[in-house]
């Protein structure tokens, strides 16, 4: 009997200097070879909506030199050489009928000197480049919260196979007591079917979570287009809420710089000047050209003629089917909608960044609830197995706080991952959202060689 404490003395320990290691360095201990700044990059280079939108801006860009050839001289060129055939009656006794070759040469010079519509057209480029910078900064900002999401999602995913697999250790544990216990007659068989049963549900756990890591990895695999491997893990740190703590200060810097509301506003502005556009068809334009002509044989074969002169042409368009009407009725419409556009967008962003201020100071007080009720919970497990070896807990006891100390642990791990993506959220939600604060992040993770402190 005194060997069989002694032996159960020995497991107890041993297994408790398990559950320390295990608390210790889990989820910070692993194998790691890209940390999120390098996933980034890895995702940078092949997202194709990013890339969607650089080569809009590019097409965006070119929009600028388009409007302007509009105030610039226009020279264009012709030359043609043709078969002419003249029937020429009524002047003089004999009819003229002859064939003969005749060319012509010509050059035009048109500079406009007034042109609502081009003026317009000018400032309509430039809004539809900002607008498309604003896309830019959007589609960036988004690729950067994908990224981190991804990241902490797999770390997430794999820290809770690495507690599903703890947890089969502990239930396999608990479960050979009960075995042993009823071999030696101190035990029953009703323990040793609930441990068994609680095995079997470890096991079940531990397949959810396998899955759960395969689906997390195929998501980050798909985002950088390439083969993940291992990935660097959070070390022990502090958490911090918004700062600053107000969140009017945040809501207000949402206003001023988020790309998609500045996206709306542009659309807004472009939507006006698209009306004005449009009336201004109304307008006369106004016109120097310069022409030049050489031509042989157009009338009399053997006679050269060459051309030169200027003048100053008005064009006024009185009157164009309705067609400017209607255009200027939809532009109208357009303009409008773009408005309430604009107001529904203020609207979601004011509520997206109230919603992540509240979810990252939420998070640090349940991430440090977590941590708390975890470390509780590991208090609670030792005791409770150590009575159920001396026989003063049942397995019953031991097995449902063993389960709790499993679901605290991972309630903390989830917290831990969650308040890095809350971080990162409120900037977002903001339009802060820089390449500076992945680089904070990434400064929060174990780095090759690093020893965790904790």
């Amino acid at each position: 009997m005194a060997s069989s404490l002694v032996h159960v003395g020995v497991f107890s320990v041993t297994l408790t200097f398990f559950l320390v290691i295990s608390l210790t360095f889990a989820p910070a201990i692993s194998f790691a070879s890209e940390d999120l700044l390098t996933i980034y990059k890895r995702a940078q280079d092949t997202d194709p909506a990013l890339k969607a939108a650089l080569a809009d801006l590019e097409a965006s860009k070119a929009e600028r030199p388009l409007a302007m050839s509009k105030l610039l001289p226009q020279l264009t060129a012709l030359a043609g050489i043709g078969r002419y055939r003249k029937n020429i009656s009524g002047m003089g006794p004999d009819r003229i009928d002859k064939g003969f070759w005749g060319d012509t040469y010509s050059a035009t010079l048109v500079q406009p000197i007034f042109n609502g519509q081009a003026y317009v057209s000018l400032k309509m480029a430039e809004s539809q480049i900002q607008t498309q910078e604003a896309e830019v900064l959007a589609v960036s900002q988004d690729l950067m919260s994908r990224t981190c999401t991804a990241y902490f999602e797999l770390l997430d995913a794999r820290a809770q196979q690495s507690v599903a697999r703890d947890n089969i250790m502990l239930a396999q544990k608990i479960y050979d007591q009960a075995e042993s216990f009823l071999k030696t007659g101190t035990g029953d068989i009703v323990s040793v079917k609930e441990a068994k049963a609680r095995l079997d549900a470890a096991n079940a756990r531990l397949i959810k979570a396998m899955d759960r890591v395969a689906v997390a990895e195929e998501n980050l695999s798909i985002l950088i287009h390439g083969q993940v491997g291992d990935i660097l893990d959070v070390k022990p740190f502090n958490p911090s809420g918004p700062d600053p703590d107000d969140i009017s200060d945040w809501v207000k810097a949402a206003l001023d710089n988020q790309p998609r509301l500045k996206e709306a506003a542009l659309q807004v502005r472009l939507a006006n000047q698209e009306i004005d556009f449009n009336k201004r068809e109304r307008w006369p334009t106004l016109n120097l050209e310069g022409i030049a002509s050489y031509s042989k044989g157009a009338f009399m074969p053997d006679v050269i003629y060459r051309d030169v002169h200027g003048m100053v042409v008005l064009s006024v368009p009185f009157y164009l089917g309705g067609s400017i009407g209607a255009k200027t009725d939809r532009a109208t419409a357009k303009a409008l909608s773009a408005k309430h556009g604009l107001q529904r967008m203020t609207d979601e962003i004011t509520f997206a960044t109230k919603r992540a201020f509240l979810h990252l100071k939420d998070s640090v007080a349940h991430l440090n609830a977590a941590r708390q009720a975890m470390e509780s919970a590991k208090v609670s497990m030792d005791a409770t197995n150590r009575g159920y070896e001396i026989g003063t807990r049942t397995v019953i006891d031991a097995v449902n706080m063993t389960d709790r100390y499993i679901v605290n642990r991972q309630v903390y791990l989830h917290s831990l991952y969650y308040h890095l993506l809350a971080r990162i959220e409120l900037k977002k939600v903001t339009g802060l959202l820089t390449i500076k604060d992945l680089e904070s992040i990434n400064s929060l993770l174990l780095m090759p060689g690093e020893k965790n402190e904790e």
